[in-house]
Parts: C-alpha cells; sequence; structure tokens
C-alpha cells in the first residue's frame, strides 16, 4: 500500500481489503506500542504541557503487559507478545519510575530467554541472539510468527538488558554476546540503509544504536566509530520524523554534518498547532501496515531539539571504574 500520506485507521481496513485482498482481524488504532515509544523517549520528568499525558501512557502500556513481557494489541490474543514490545514498554516504566525492580528485572530475563536457538542457523539466524518472538508456547491463543531476527529490536532489547543490569549474567552472556554480534554486523555491512523488516527507516537503527551506546560503554567503545561514520555518510533525511532521529543520533556520536543547520530545518517543520508532521516509523510484518502520528514525531522532535541532545550521554557503567579520580576513556573515539 501507498504510505506516501497517512491515512485513517478505517481507511487502512478497507484499503487492506480492496488492495491487499486481507481482512484485518485487528483494528489498527488499538495498537499500544506507540504508547510504548513515547513513554520510553518522553523526558523525565515531562515539560510541564506533557505531564497530563504521562499517566495515560502509563496505563495505557501496563494495558499491554502479559506474565513478564507486553503485546503490541492489549486486547487482542492472537497476537503474541513480542521482544520489541517488552524491552520498549519496560525501559519507558522504568525511566519514569513507574516499574518495580523486580518486574524490570522478570522482563529482562524473558528476554534472555528469547535467544534463537541452534537449529536456527539454517534459516539464517543466528544462533543465541534474540529473536522478535519466543517459541515457547506461552501464549496458545497467539499463531505462530515464524523465527526472525531485526537489528532495531536487536538494540532495543540490549539497551533494556543494560538498563537492567542482566547484561553480565551467567545465563545471558551468551545471549548478549550474539545480539551484539547481529547489531554490530547489521551496522558494519550497510543493510541498515535498506531499512529492516519492522522499520522502514535507516535513521531509525541507527537511532535505537545510539540509545544503546547512551547506557552501555562498551558498546559504544565498539560500535560508536562505526555508528559515527554511518552517520557522516548519510545523507539528512527530509520528512520530519526521520530528520529528527538523524539529529539524535549525529549528536550523540559527535557525527560531522551541519548539525545548526538540520536543527533550524527540523524546527522549521513545526506546525501551526505547535506539532510535527506524523510519518511512518514502524510497521507490521507479513501485512505491510505503516504507522506513525504527529504525536510521536513531536516526541522525537523535541527530544532532538532539547538541550540535552547535543552531548554524547554518560555511558551506564558495565565493568568496574579505575581508580578514583581517574578519567575514563571516551567512548566513542577520537571526534
Amino acid at each position: 500500500m501507498d504510505i506516501s500520506a497517512p491515512v485513517a485507521a478505517d481507511e487502512v481496513v478497507r484499503r487492506a481489503r480492496t488492495e491487499l485482498g486481507i481482512d484485518l482481524d485487528f483494528e489498527p488504532r488499538d495498537e499500544g506500542f506507540s504508547a510504548m515509544l513515547a513513554l520510553d523517549n518522553l523526558p523525565h520528568p515531562p515539560p510541564e504541557r506533557a505531564q497530563a499525558l504521562l499517566p495515560a501512557l502509563i496505563r495505557r502500556v501496563e494495558a499491554c503487559h502479559w506474565r513478564g513481557r507486553y503485546r503490541f494489541f492489549p486486547t487482542v490474543r492472537e497476537f503474541a507478545a513480542d521482544t520489541d514490545c517488552t524491552a520498549l514498554a519496560a525501559a519507558g516504566l522504568h525511566r519514569h519510575h513507574a516499574l518495580r525492580p523486580s518486574r524490570l528485572a522478570a522482563s529482562a530475563r524473558e528476554l534472555l530467554a528469547a535467544g534463537a536457538p541452534e537449529s536456527s542457523a539454517r534459516d539464517g539466524l543466528l544462533p543465541g541472539a534474540v529473536m522478535v518472538y519466543w517459541e515457547d508456547g506461552a501464549e496458545p491463543l497467539a499463531r505462530p510468527r515464524g523465527r526472525k531476527h531485526d537489528a532495531v529490536v536487536s538494540a532495543n532489547v540490549l539497551r533494556t538488558l543494560h538498563l537492567a543490569e542482566q547484561h553480565d549474567s551467567h545465563e545471558g552472556r551468551r545471549t548478549v554476546d550474539a545480539t551484539l554480534r547481529h547489531v554490530e554486523d547489521h551496522l558494519r555491512s550497510g543493510r541498515y540503509l535498506g531499512g529492516t523488516r519492522y522499520y522502514p527507516s535507516p535513521a531509525a537503527f541507527l537511532h535505537a544504536v545510539a540509545r544503546l551506546c547512551g547506557v552501555c560503554h562498551d558498546c559504544a567503545t565498539r560500535l560508536g566509530p562505526l555508528l559515527r561514520n554511518a552517520c557522516a555518510a548519510l545523507p539528512a533525511p527530509t520528512n520530519a520524523l526521520d530528520l529528527a532521529l538523524f539529529i539524535i543520533c549525529a549528536e550523540t556520536c559527535a557525527a560531522p554534518g551541519d548539525r545548526h543547520g538540520h536543527r533550524a530545518e527540523l524546527a522549521g517543520r513545526q506546525r501551526p498547532d505547535g506539532a510535527w508532521p506524523a510519518h511512518a516509523y514502524f510497521r507490521t510484518g507479513r501485512v505491510p501496515i505503516y504507522f506513525g502520528s504527529a504525536h510521536l514525531t513531536t516526541v522525537f522532535a523535541l527530544r532532538a531539539l532539547g538541550s540535552d541532545s547535543s552531548k554524547p550521554p554518560e555511558p551506564h557503567r558495565t565493568h568496574a571504574p579505575g581508580r578514583a579520580g581517574a578519567p575514563r576513556p571516551d567512548p566513542w573515539g577520537a571526534r
């Protein structure tokens, strides 16, 4: 289906039937993933005008919870919980102190249990790396989704594992190492330029890697130079959403470029009502339905234009610090 312009949910249902011959068994507007993304990217504490939105986002995300996992559609049991929803929901709730440490750790353990089995190598998967869906039969009403990786999902999962401090456990090390290899290979190979199964824009992948590097010093050391080169080589996107993601990533990893010009261009795309225009950010897999909204673009635009987005964040410690007072190495390498 043509995604050059946003359409309402009812129009999506109609066009899926007429253009693809598919009767959707879900209502697109019922998805909870947009709330997870917004919660995970909303500053804490939120700006004054957004404070009333925070409780509603938390309730929406909590409605998607199921036994330590989170679902894309909170009420459609045929859609299984997935690792992307789980990673982003847990990270967002954690960001706003709405998740007990025990629940964060429980979700992290679920993520670690989603590593691809050894037999998946014959299907082109990387054994040990986190898959998008679990294969443990825990949701008997859910349709099988098949074994698959998505590099943006892998980066999101790794970030949540580091936030939960579950990345270095004995049972999790194999999964973490394999998942990081998957992210690194996707970045090094340039395959991100074609998007991923669930994220059509290369900027979405680069943004996810930048956020991972922001909480993992070792990841920043390993991926930072590759990420900076990728940002420097990628032309600035032409739509507001991808431009915001690009700005956040480029400023985080100190990539060369016209940062002032990019920020001015993004600011100039703000609509008279104060929001930024909608654009596709993520999509479903088998049926190509793209999701985005002015609200979601606005969350990313505000982050891109925020005063704290122009400097790399302090990475989360993943190893014992050196002697007191010793300077820490720059995880991004020479700039």
